[in-house]
């Protein structure tokens, strides 16, 4: 296989990988965003009246901002750590791969934030952004109503959370089959084995 083929093939999984992660992460912020301000409410109001103190400290807007936060890193931890055993398994982890992936995702979903004061944020655009920065209303709320921190620490959280699942992922499946780290590196040498070859002829000539 020529290194222009490798280039296009790992470009290519780079485009399809960030594709369906963004497409997760979304959907995986709408659940959450439902989780935090609709479901959860809800399960709260079959607590006894005795417990209305917890019961009004509960439905409070930041706490459902840290269930949906919480769910959503539960999603991610889930789905992560299956990608970092699959891609071990068949000898396609790499961690620029993953870091690619997981700045592009991520700054696909803070895009949007850039933009929030160019416009008046009312109606369908200010639920818009409720929506999908959802997970962020804590962090936003802790930081003393600063948006943009805000929205790039959630984001960052969440990022780092699939990046150390994945990572970790990948260390558990190789502690229990080190035959594949050995394989990696026997590939790794024979690729250098083969490019010197190749150069032999050319400054032969």
């Amino acid at each position: 296989m020529t290194l222009g083929s490798k280039s296009y093939d790992w470009l290519r999984f780079i485009v399809v990988y960030t594709l369906a992660r963004l497409g997760l992460l979304l959907a995986l912020v709408l659940f959450g965003a439902f989780t935090g301000a609709v479901l959860f409410p809800s399960l709260v109001t079959f607590l006894p009246y005795s417990m209305v103190g917890v019961k009004n400290f509960l439905t409070q807007p930041n706490v459902g901002s840290v269930i949906g936060t919480v769910v959503i890193c539960l999603f991610l931890i889930w789905v992560f750590f299956d990608d970092g055993r699959k891609h071990t398994a068949y000898e396609e982890w790499s961690m620029t791969t993953i870091l690619t992936v997981l700045i592009l995702v991520g700054m696909f979903y803070y895009i949007p934030a850039i933009f929030r004061d160019s416009f008046s944020a009312e109606g369908k655009g200010e639920i818009f952004y409720k929506v999908l920065y959802y997970p962020a209303g804590w962090v936003i709320s802790v930081l003393g109503g600063d948006y943009m921190t805000g929205v790039l620490g959630s984001m960052l959280l969440l990022m780092g959370t699939a990046l150390v699942t994945y990572v970790v992922s990948y260390k558990m499946y190789v502690k229990k089959h080190p035959v594949l780290l050995s394989g990696r590196n026997v590939g790794t040498v024979c690729d250098d084995a083969e490019s010197d070859e190749e150069e032999q002829p050319e400054n032969a000539e």
